[in-house]
């Protein structure tokens, strides 16, 4: 068997018979795929083709966020971060996917304010450090890093190594002169974030979070405005109803956290930038939607990415 997912489900699963395989996602780095069995429940599988280091960390996350978070994540049935291919594979997670339910449901406030109540119960998951997450498992996650400005600025740099166009190639260190500069630091107590809590990764009923391969421990704030960039800084939502859906988010994390993370307001122009690393980085992935020359789409994009760090220069 030559294709990764085929592979991994060999060693993951031996004594299970393959009726088919889905290819979910295929991006750098990884393949994921459901796989479906003649005489077994059917599983997601996940391959690393690079390196091995992300399955690591999602491995390690997902075990420790089942353990310690308040909210639900996928069950592991084998993983091996070692393994040629390195793999994971998972149960189903249960529940309505929240970009099936943005795309039928009216009730965008209603929407939000579960997402709020989501990031809340990831943030349930609490430590006495920051860290970028190296390994670990159910009873603790390996961290490194010298203090939070250091694992943001980590942070960006792996990102960027992962995978990042040519044509934006400055963009990632110009993004950490500015973390440095600001030097930001957690105001309250560093908790486990998710930093990928996008349309397809928030499940409801029951609440619960897919893809924990960029997790780390930090600022819960940063977790907040990451996920207000995932669902609102989107092109199907309008700026005015931006403000009332941001208001919603923040509504359903105080309804389980008591309150919104302290410092926020301080370092949110600081981590709006930081998440708005993902539109340059997945250039290649939605520009070919857009009708418009892909060099003015760059110029736009480096424009806007260029004002975010400005306004978190003018708040160091």
């Amino acid at each position: 068997m030559s294709d990764p997912v085929e592979r991994a489900v060999g060693s993951a699963l031996p004594s299970c018979t393959v009726a088919t395989i889905e290819p979910q996602t295929v991006r750098p780095g990884n393949h994921t795929a459901r796989v479906d069995f003649e005489n077994a429940d059917p599983v997601y599988v996940k391959t690393a083709t690079d390196t091995s280091r992300r399955l690591e960390r999602e491995i390690a996350a997902t075990r420790y966020a089942a353990a310690h978070s308040g909210v639900e994540t996928p069950p592991i049935v084998a993983a091996d971060a070692g393994g040629e291919p390195p793999y994971l594979a998972t149960e189903p997670l249960p529940g309505t996917i929240f970009n099936d339910a943005w795309r039928d449901d009216g009730d965008r406030g209603r929407l939000l304010r579960l997402v709020g109540r989501a990031i809340a119960g990831v943030h349930e998951a609490r430590f006495d450090r920051s860290g970028v997450v190296e390994g670990g498992d159910r009873t603790g996650l390996d961290l490194v890093g010298e203090d939070w400005a250091d694992v943001l600025c980590r942070t960006v740099e792996w990102r960027a190594d992962d995978w990042f166009p040519d044509r934006f190639d400055d963009l990632p260190e110009r993004l950490v002169s500015v973390i440095r500069e600001f030097d930001p630091a957690v105001a309250g107590t560093p908790t486990l974030l998710h930093c990928d809590p996008s349309r397809i990764n928030v499940h409801f009923e029951p609440l619960g979070m897919l893809d924990w391969e960029r997790a780390m421990v930090g600022d819960p704030a940063f977790g907040l405005v990451e996920a207000a960039f995932h669902h609102l800084e989107q092109p199907d939502v309008s700026e005015e109803e931006r403000r009332e859906l941001e208001a919603a988010l923040h509504e359903g994390y105080r309804e389980r956290a008591g309150d919104l993370p302290t410092g926020l307001e301080r370092n949110r122009p600081l981590y709006r930038a930081i998440s708005h690393m993902l539109v340059p980085q997945a250039f290649e992935d939605w520009s070919s939607d857009v009708d418009r020359p892909n060099d003015e789409l760059a110029a736009n994009v480096r424009e806007a990415f260029t004002d975010r760090l400005e306004r978190a220069r003018a708040a160091a």
